[in-house]
């Protein structure tokens, strides 16, 4: 994806990009094969249950990488819930993020559309977040991926108290009046178990295989 690559060249340590719109896998692909191909490590987290490795080799064929350290280079934590989310920045991609790698961020603020959990508490959590963000940004940039807001869905605002993070905003693949709304969707159906438990991984070794 070259239109890409005029959203990720200002990133830098100290700095943040939010991209909205759809589709979500080819931009993530693209975005850490982008990463790899400057000898960066990238940390993925997925929260919008997006990040797709086969596409991932895909993008490293197209940009003469090898697909298998592409694969290699990736890890990848996946949450399921808004406080799994919070737990897996402060607990493990905090620590796991070594200056000079690339932090990309699948749905920010898609897990905090869960009307299951009361709204003060998402609040809190989604500032909790956004601090814990803002710490990580000093140390390697930060890439946010986040799809748009379904017609219908309750808009919470999450999109204003993620603003202050970021230093580079854009658009993707969205007609002229999707642009003008605040593209933050609610949270995705549960998945089953079979998606395993969330924390920083590299690309598992049966997905590696299925993708080369």
């Amino acid at each position: 994806m070259k239109a890409l690559s005029r959203w990720l060249a200002p990133l830098r340590p100290g700095r943040a990009a939010l991209l909205w719109g759809e589709p979500l896998r080819p931009l993530a692909a693209a975005a850490a094969a982008w990463g790899v191909a400057r000898g960066a490590p990238v940390l993925v987290v997925d929260a919008a249950n997006r990040f797709d490795p086969y596409l991932l080799v895909r993008e490293a064929r197209t940009r003469g990488l090898d697909p298998q350290e592409a694969l290699a280079r990736t890890r990848v934590a996946r949450a399921f819930t808004s406080h799994q989310l919070v737990r897996l920045l402060k607990e493990e991609l905090a620590r796991e993020l070594t200056p000079g790698g690339l932090a990309l961020l699948l749905g920010p603020v898609s897990l905090f559309y869960d009307e299951q959990v009361p709204l003060k508490e998402r609040r809190r959590l989604f500032r909790e977040m956004v601090e814990t963000l803002t710490m990580i940004k000093t140390r390697a940039p930060i890439l946010l991926l986040q799809s748009l807001l379904p017609k219908g869905a309750t808009n919470r605002h999450f999109g204003r108290m993620l603003a202050p993070l970021v230093e580079v905003t854009g658009n993707f693949g969205a007609g002229a009046e999707e642009r003008r709304r605040e593209a933050y969707p609610p949270a995705p159906p549960h998945l089953p178990a079979a998606y395993g438990r969330p924390g920083l991984k590299q690309v598992c070794h049966s997905e590696r295989r299925a993708a080369e």
